[in-house]
């Protein structure tokens, strides 16, 4: 072994041995209809509801020993009210951000009925068996739910949603990945710059409305549904398995009703083909 890969193994070793993991746990007595606030830099975070009348918070961030004393890992309450905070202490410039190398975790469980306000620059969004007001935002990462009551906003600056079984209003939209909004009881719009959409409807129209930039939709609707059908594609075909009487149709675009007519039902692609799907 010559000098020079000596040394680099001495300094990944040094690199190795200042790496360290911060853990947090911490719950909280509450009862159904708090709000539960995430506030994170940079961090994967996943929410569960569930019988329980406590907020129970685990939170673990791994990284070299100088990022780790420079990080607010945090949970407090008040009235009714718990924000949990992952965030680095002092400002800094996006080059500085570059060189951080580390993983955070939150992981929290709430009562079924509570509203979730979350924010996170750079992770992963998982939501599971809520009831109440969903507001998620992440600048770098998939966000998943399932079994969720009440209005959900979903937003990703950079991957794929994916949601399925809501009794409420949903609006998805992300910049770089497909949308999956399945088993939606409530009105639908979803949107995408780069990626396919897929949404199926449960339950009355209160308005549906999927597009995209470069990929196919596929909107799927209960037989019997009413509506007043807009679909546009400059790169596809327009396919119905639905009866649409056509008011206007031609190269790349289909309008029409559905069962007499109703609310909007809408689908614009700049770069595939749309697909009205019939479910029983």
């Amino acid at each position: 072994m010559n000098r020079f890969a000596a040394l680099a193994l001495v300094f990944l070793a040094a690199g190795s041995a200042q790496a360290a993991e911060r853990t947090f746990d911490r719950a909280f007595p509450a009862t159904a209809g708090g709000t539960l606030v995430v506030d994170a830099d940079s961090a994967s975070v996943k929410v569960s509801g569930g019988d329980t009348n406590q907020v129970v918070v685990h939170m673990t961030f791994r990284g070299p020993d100088d990022q780790l004393s420079k990080m607010k890992i945090d949970a407090v309450q008040a009235a009714d009210t718990v924000t949990v905070t992952m965030r680095r202490q002092e400002k800094t410039s996006w080059f500085s951000w570059s060189n951080w190398n580390n993983e955070g975790k939150i992981e929290v469980t709430v009562p079924k009925r509570f509203e979730l306000k979350l924010r996170t620059g750079g992770g992963a969004i998982d939501l599971r068996d809520t009831d109440g007001t969903v507001d998620a935002h992440t600048s770098g990462g998939d966000i998943s739910a399932r079994n969720l009551a009440g209005s959900i906003k979903v937003q990703t600056s950079g991957g794929g949603i994916h949601v399925e079984t809501v009794r409420g209003d949903i609006d998805a939209d992300t910049s770089g990945g497909d949308v999956r909004l399945i088993a939606i009881d409530g009105k639908i719009h979803a949107n995408t710059s780069g990626g396919s959409v897929r949404v199926a409807l449960v339950g009355a129209n209160r308005g549906v409305s999927a597009s995209t930039s470069g990929g196919d939709i596929e909107v799927s609707l209960p037989r019997g549904t009413a509506g007043n059908v807009k679909a546009t594609t400059s790169g596809g075909d327009i396919t119905s398995d639905l009866p649409v009487t056509t008011m206007s149709q031609k190269d790349g675009r289909l309008e029409g009703t559905l069962n007499g007519g109703g609310l909007p039902i809408d689908a614009h692609t700049s770069g595939g083909s749309i697909r009205l799907r019939a479910t029983d």
